[in-house]
């Protein structure tokens, strides 16, 4: 370790620990390493036991976040990565906030829906996918090319219980309304993260869990009856009105709100007070300019839809979404003018991973 002075990037801090650059010694080659705090050994146990449930998977084909090997190191769990570029929040960032363009976030959405049915096909939820948790891999020599990371929250499916998931804008409204859980969650946090990508804001509110359900209620409707009966926490935003011979569901006031949970609600402007449907994003997006953006923006807005479905049991499936039509392209013109429209490039799969062996070499950053 008396080389560690040789790098000294950190290149971010979470809740659990910090993820550093650092460079193995016997290769040469540039890794990241995230360091998981003492305090929070049980996490980086948990993490380290998910990601050796996707080694059942190719995780370069399936677009996942590839461990090459973990240690402990001064009480510390050590996790070491294949190093990627930057998250598509930081990505969003150095745009300005500039949406995308429909041909990039369909590259994105057919990686991502992949990694989701390759996760389904294991049993496992993410259960904290977000711009953050989502990497280009090397944006400037594979245009778009993206890889899921971040297993630190990931759970099975038959593990999953009630309970407080997902980051605030990207939680789906049965974690809100304490309903049985499943794979469904990861598709609304997906959906949510194409949204963001294609208005340059967040969809949902951030800072408030009643916020997001008024908005959800806004733009989508109600939960259905059959969610809202079943659901623990439905009493915190909503009651039964009493005015109707058979008592109908509504919206609480935030005052009601606070009386029912002693939390404040907090009120902030967001591009979701000016949306009254998910259509209305398309008034947010530079102007369509032809025909064949005209049709590929319908058949964004359709998956978006279904990937946003208010009831997780008619929410689509990663494999329905991979044949949708603004996946497929089918809508779009073979023989036209606006062929040019959906020429771009296709992201390069790298090439298989060799393991490493189990003992690390590397400069350690603390």
């Amino acid at each position: 370790h008396n080389s560690f002075d040789r790098i000294k990037t950190f290149l971010g801090e979470g809740r659990f620990g910090k993820v550093a650059r650092c460079l193995k010694l016997k290769t040469n080659e540039k890794m990241a390493l995230k360091i998981v705090r003492t305090d929070a050994g049980t996490t980086g146990k948990r993490e380290v036991a998910m990601l050796r449930r996707l080694r059942k998977l190719d995780e370069d084909k399936n677009n996942l976040v590839r461990m090459t090997e973990y240690f402990r190191h001064k009480g510390h769990y050590c996790l070491v990565f294949e190093m990627l570029d930057t998250s598509l929040h930081d990505l969003m960032k150095e745009r300005n906030s500039k949406p995308l363009c429909l041909s990039g976030i369909r590259v994105i959405s057919q990686q991502m829906l992949v990694a989701l049915n390759a996760l389904k096909s294991i049993g496992l939820l993410h259960t904290d996918i977000k711009p953050d948790n989502v990497m280009l891999v090397n944006h400037k020599l594979q245009p778009f090319r993206v890889k899921l990371i971040d297993f630190g929250l990931a759970a099975t499916v038959s593990t999953m219980f009630l309970g407080t998931i997902q980051a605030l804008g990207y939680r789906a409204p049965e974690v809100i309304l304490g309903l049985p859980l499943d794979e469904a969650v990861d598709m609304w946090s997906l959906g949510c993260v194409l949204a963001f990508l294609y208005l340059g804001k967040h969809l949902y509110p951030t800072h408030c869990e009643y916020e997001v359900m008024r908005v959800i209620v806004q733009m989508q409707g109600q939960p259905g009856d059959r969610l809202l009966n079943n659901g623990i926490n439905t009493r915190n935003f909503f009651s039964k009105n009493k005015e109707f011979s058979v008592p109908k569901w509504r919206l609480n006031t935030q005052k009601e709100y606070k009386l029912k949970t002693d939390s404040m609600t907090k009120c902030r402007n967001g591009i979701y007070d000016k949306l009254n449907s998910l259509e209305d994003v398309a008034r947010f997006h530079p102007t369509v300019k032809q025909a064949t953006e005209y049709d590929d923006t319908l058949a964004f807005l359709s998956l978006l839809k279904r990937m946003l479905h208010v009831d997780c049991k008619k929410r689509i499936s990663p494999s329905e979404a991979l044949g949708h039509r603004f996946i497929t392209m089918r809508h779009l013109p073979r023989h036209t003018h606006d062929r040019s429209y959906v020429t771009r490039t296709t992201p390069i799969i790298p090439h298989n991973f060799t393991r490493s062996s189990k003992c690390p070499s590397f400069l350690i950053l603390f």
